[in-house]
């Protein structure tokens, strides 16, 4: 898209094991607000002009319906995969106008194994995407507004990490919470956040939050090529964060 301005450049070297890939991994999040931008109009092909710009090994979108009467009946997540060429995993976490609505992943490849698992959320309930691929794990989440219950998630989270194997596990989504929040601080204990440190993501047209994060599971070595914030101010409500990953030689 014209108007897409990349801030927020990094390059940094934090701790991913030598079977991550030989080929670097590009990682997005991306709250896309249904396909609805900041002019209220539905545009799905925004949406996957900035993901298809970037190429991205995966995407984590949140705020997506699928067959609601408010998006025609639509899979919204598939139209938007469709559209960028990629594989579209659903996870449902609430009915909702005839429909369903929760967060999905977006994949070159379809997933070995999909984990769906239910997050509490006193405001509305939440869902955790887990994706399992040949050389890494994809969490995808939205967590609640209500601190408790994203903190209950966090816990959740922590649970459910030993399980998933020696692989790293990026965990990306609009976790709702401030850096220096009490959630934020929890998932630091498992995850190191790779996503820029300074960039803040919402509201797109004029973002003074920085609630959406990309993190990768401690104990790992590798390269940070790019962590950057997508300044588009009109797709959607947040701006897209994307992380460029090597493997350390």
């Amino acid at each position: 898209m014209k108007n897409i301005i990349l801030s927020g450049l990094l390059a940094i070297i934090v701790c991913i094991p030598a079977n991550l890939s030989a080929q670097t991994v590009k990682v997005m999040t991306y709250n896309v607000h249904n396909g609805i931008g900041l002019d209220k109009k539905r545009d799905h092909a925004r949406i996957a002009d900035i993901i298809s710009h970037e190429k991205p090994d995966f995407v984590g979108i949140q705020e997506v319906d699928s067959m609601t009467n408010r998006s025609g009946n639509m899979f919204v997540l598939g139209d938007i995969a469709q559209q960028a060429d990629m594989e579209p995993t659903f996870a449902p976490a609430i009915t909702w106008d005839g429909g369903i609505y929760g967060i999905g992943l977006l994949s070159k490849v379809k997933p070995n194994r999909v984990q769906r698992i239910e997050l509490p959320g006193k405001e509305e309930k939440r869902t955790m995407l887990i994706t399992d691929f040949d050389n890494y794990t994809v969490i995808n989440t939205h967590l609640s507004l209500t601190p408790d219950d994203a903190l209950e998630s966090v816990k959740i989270i922590h649970d459910i990490l030993p399980t998933l194997g020696s692989k790293p596990v990026f965990l990306m989504g609009d976790l709702n919470s401030l850096p220096n929040s009490p959630v934020i601080k929890a998932l630091q204990n498992d995850f190191n956040i790779v996503s820029p440190e300074n960039t803040p993501t919402f509201p797109a047209n004029n973002p003074t939050e920085r609630i959406d994060y990309i993190m990768i599971s401690k104990g790992h070595n590798f390269n940070i090529i790019r962590a950057e914030v997508i300044s588009d101010t009109i797709a959607s409500d947040h701006r897209p964060v994307i992380v460029e990953i090597s493997p350390t030689k």
